[in-house]
This record gives C-alpha cells, structure tokens and sequence, in this order.
C-alpha cells in the first residue's frame, strides 16, 4: 500500500468515527461502513514486507487509534443479546454503551491519533 493510499484510507475512517461521534451518522451505519477497520487490511504489519513497514510506521498515531476504536467495538452486542445472558456477564455490551465508549475515546483523542503498541 502506498503513502496516499494509506492516507485516503485513514482520512476515510477518520470521517467515519467522528460523523459517528457528533451524530451525523447512526451508530448501526457506522459499524457496517468501518467493517472492522484496521484490521482487515492487516495495518499491525504482519502481512507486510519491509518496505510496507515503513509506510505504516510514519502512520502509527492514526493507526494505533483506529487499533483502539477496534478494541472499544470488540466487545460489542447487540442490544437483544446485551441483556444478563452468558454474554453480558462474559464483558459485551450494546450498541448504547459502544457508542459512549467511542465518544470518550475521541475526548481522550481528539486528533483521532494514539501512542502505538503496534509495529514493535
């Protein structure tokens, strides 16, 4: 992937959780269109080749974000299954609570960029 390429696709989903997070976009919406962002597109680097690396490495704030958006919507459920069930009491939670949580990630993060724990 290139420079731009990565860019477009950051400023993309950079879009995406802040139209999210003022309300623009419902939070079902969202979840479809950032289609589990990044890590369908492997941006922890282990499916790149060294040349790759160094193009995710001068991104790694904006990407280690979105790995953080991906790990406050890893515990998400629906809201039928968020209900005490064997899976509220396992950590899920419902799409209401996703969404605060998301909002408070973008206060701690309001340049939507995060120190990185990838790329070590």
């Amino acid at each position: 992937m290139t420079e731009s390429e990565l860019s477009a696709l950051l400023d993309a989903h950079d879009a995406l959780v802040k139209s999210c997070v003022d309300s623009t976009l419902p939070f079902e919406k969202f979840l479809a269109l950032y289609n589990d962002f990044p890590h369908v597109y492997a941006l922890d680097g282990h499916e790149t080749a060294p040349e790759g690396r160094a193009v995710l490495q001068r991104s790694a704030k904006r990407i280690a974000f979105h790995f953080q958006v991906a790990n406050v919507l890893s515990g998400l459920t629906s809201e039928a299954d968020s209900a005490p069930s064997p899976y509220g009491e396992a950590g899920r939670f419902a799409p209401a609570v996703g969404l605060m949580r998301l909002g408070a990630l973008v206060g701690r993060y309001p340049d939507l960029k995060a120190e990185p724990d990838k790329f070590k």
